[in-house]
């Protein structure tokens, strides 16, 4: 098996694969390497694209043994993909980006999903840039469990469209709350209104976010005494921990989120023995 061959084999295929930038470049030219000197027949196109941020490559071979072999294959750089950013190809994890999952560093998911800011002029901004006044907002909509909000002025009305936004950015219960009330239905209105009078403080990540039973912060439920957790404490520990560690890198995205205020007693329970013996079961 000659070395340009293989090359050819490649360098023919990398153009076969439907992803999203040349972050898995060189994932896929490994993975085409390994099918080769697997025992891929190399006059055979191969084709893969990406699916719910990770890499999906699917192969047929007569021969059954053949067919195990490049299955190991296809699912070794699979899971790699899972791990390594679409775009610039460094360490990166499978996010969720208007609803769709793609596999981005970090930098590369805040550059896709930027944070929203409102300054004192209640101007709505991504990186700097203005995309809407609240003062300019002539009606406002808002989702039945108040965590999509729509907001119209006058040309986008007239243009039938809206500016959305969610809660799982930064900054949203901010702006939220920063709509003037008279611009929402009044079966909507008492609700928003209910929500910011009735939160209170979580005793997981120490912001007054807690509305009912979930945290709207952090996102953990309150301490039940109904639950199978062991101790009241244990289970306030754990989730801190979780924050802490921040393997989905959800503390890293909200750092500038200025939607709650930070609760001044609160306390942290876990300690570094605790953090050490948690790395451990992670890592």
């Amino acid at each position: 098996m000659k070395e340009d061959d293989i090359n050819g084999f490649i360098e023919r295929n990398l153009k076969n694969f439907s992803v999203n930038s040349t972050g898995w470049n060189d994932l896929i030219r490994q993975m085409l390497f390994e099918l080769a000197v697997g025992g891929w027949n190399m006059k055979n196109d191969v084709f893969g694209k990406e699916k719910f941020g990770e890499l999906r490559c699917s192969l047929y071979s007569e021969n059954e043994e053949l067919n195990v072999t490049l299955k190991i294959i296809t699912d070794k750089y699979s899971k790699l993909s899972q791990k390594t950013c679409e775009i610039c190809g460094r360490e990166g994890k499978i996010r969720t980006i208007n609803s769709w999952k793609t596999t981005l560093c970090l930098n590369d998911f805040l550059d896709q999903n930027p944070v929203m800011e409102i300054d004192n002029d209640l101007n709505i901004s991504y990186r700097k840039k203005t995309m809407l006044n609240i003062k300019d907002v002539i009606k406002a909509e808002v989702e039945f469990d108040l965590k999509t909000l729509e907001l119209y002025t006058e040309a986008s009305l007239d243009r039938d469209e809206s500016f959305s936004f969610s809660s799982q950015n930064p900054n949203y219960y901010l702006l939220l709350k920063t709509i003037h009330d008279h611009l929402f239905s009044d079966d909507v209105r008492e609700n928003i209104s209910d929500l910011f009078h009735t939160l209170k403080d979580c005793e997981i990540c120490g912001y007054k976010a807690l509305h009912e039973n979930s945290c709207l912060r952090c996102g953990n439920e309150a301490w039940e005494d109904s639950q199978e957790y062991g101790e009241k404490s244990d289970y306030i520990k754990d989730c801190q921990v979780d924050i802490f560690i921040d393997e989905d890198d959800f503390e890293k995205y909200f750092k500038y989120d200025r939607s709650f205020e930070k609760v001044t007693d609160h306390q942290i329970l876990f300690t570094h023995n605790d953090l050490n013996e948690y790395e451990k079961l992670l890592f």
